[in-house]
């Protein structure tokens, strides 16, 4: 049985047709990418898998199913005990998701609670390491510091030691890397890779950056005006698709001395 199925799926806001007969199977310990220009529609497509649709959103037609079960029949206290737990989510700028006026601590110790029974203490012991796990020293620090008071690259790894508290199956990241320079999104994508050989943790990565998703991906899913012009794996998707908006996006990844860099 496939880890995750959207079947044919549809997302609509009012009247207007967004996504249109979106397909995807994923396996257990897969990672896939959805790559396209803002407005591809492809932030929607995880923001559906996860119930989060913004304004009205909703999915119109077809099927998500998660381990051979609907998401789409589950209540709306079913969805909030899967996310966090067995979905988790990781947002382009983990900082800008948290409260500029609390600190880390407070927070992470507020996530804990909401999904286990134990003391503050506990809570806050558990939060320092999983902070370290994602190669954040002194954890006690950070759990001390506001957002404000860290850089994007420590702020993503706040954001990645949250989401996976729970070891969830799956991962839903949105341009995780689009606000950090080089070198540290270098650093986060070497992380996502080590939680899917740690945890055998399931993720779906959106970007706009072909050059990431290929050297992360064992599947790629490429998105344009909410419909999919492309897929494939790896080596197709670099060296054997002929489709015209693909080598748009390949042509934009940055080469150097006539190198590209995928």
């Amino acid at each position: 049985m496939a880890l995750l199925e959207l079947q044919h799926t549809d997302i609509s806001y009012g009247s207007s047709l967004t996504v249109k007969d979106f397909n995807l199977t994923m396996e257990q310990g897969e990672i896939v990418s959805i790559v396209g220009e803002s407005g591809s529609g492809k932030t929607t497509v995880i923001r559906a898998v996860l119930g989060l649709l913004p304004g009205g959103g909703k999915v119109s037609g077809g099927d998500i199913l998660f381990e051979g079960e609907s998401l789409l029949k589950k209540s709306r206290d079913d969805m909030r005990k899967l996310r966090g737990s067995a979905i988790s989510m990781i947002f382009q700028d983990s900082g800008a998701m948290m409260n500029p006026t609390r600190k880390i601590g407070s927070t992470f110790v507020e996530y804990i609670l909401t999904h286990e029974k134990i003391s503050k203490k506990d809570a806050w012991s558990k939060g320092v390491e999983m902070l370290e796990r994602m190669r954040l020293p002194d954890g006690e620090n950070v759990m001390k510091s506001y957002p404000f008071q860290l850089s994007g690259g420590m702020r993503q790894r706040v954001g990645i030691a949250m989401s996976m508290t729970y070891q969830p199956k799956l991962l839903l990241a949105d341009e995780p890397t689009s606000a950090l320079d080089v070198t540290t999104q270098a650093q986060i994508i070497r992380q996502f890779m080590e939680l899917r050989e740690e945890y055998g943790t399931s993720i779906i990565i959106v970007t706009h950056n072909l050059g990431v998703a290929s050297y992360m991906a064992d599947h790629l899913v490429v998105m344009k005006n909410g419909v999919v012009e492309d897929r494939g794996d790896r080596e197709y998707m670099l060296h054997q698709s002929q489709h015209p908006y693909t080598k748009t996006l390949l042509d934009a990844v940055p080469s150097l001395g006539g190198e590209r860099y995928v």
